[in-house]
């Protein structure tokens, strides 16, 4: 298998696991900025399940918010 097959033929995935992306997702992008804006390493770890928690929170606020304006004004 060369490398250009894998732009003709793309791997599918099913519709229920494409949510469980975001978690790698928020999990990176709370590791760089954290590593980047963190005074104390020693508190990195701490700070990184933070933020990865606080963005996890806000993306499930967002998916209900849209959800509800879906369901009931639409």
């Amino acid at each position: 298998m060369t490398l250009g097959t894998i732009f003709w033929h793309p791997m599918t995935l099913p519709c229920d696991s494409l949510l469980w992306l975001m978690l790698p997702l928020m999990v990176s992008v709370a590791i760089v900025y954290k590593t980047v804006r963190t005074r104390n390493l020693r508190r990195l770890p701490l700070e990184i399940l933070g933020l990865v928690g606080y963005v996890a929170a806000g993306v499930v606020a967002l998916g209900v918010g849209l959800w509800a304006i879906q369901a009931y004004c639409l």
